[in-house]
């Protein structure tokens, strides 16, 4: 079996630089992912019809009372 002599290697601070912006960039697309994955996840339909924190609570009513059949004046 034939051996040849190791290959040297130079590893230049281009090299360097060019690698790290590679990694950030990857970490930077991931986060994103992670953050849209987030989003999607605790994302809640029935959220816009809560009142927000600094509102007043409102009497809350059914669906029949929001559109005007009331249960009370059906008798």
């Amino acid at each position: 079996m034939l051996r040849r002599n190791p290959t040297a290697i130079t590893v230049t601070p281009e090299d360097i630089i060019v690698f790290e912006e590679a990694r950030l960039r990857r970490l930077e697309e991931s986060k994103q992912l992670e953050q849209g994955h987030k989003a999607t996840v605790n994302f809640d339909p029935s959220d816009e019809l809560k009142p927000l924190p600094g509102d007043k609570a409102r009497i809350v009513r059914s669906r029949e009372e929001r559109i005007g059949l009331s249960r009370r004046g059906a008798n």
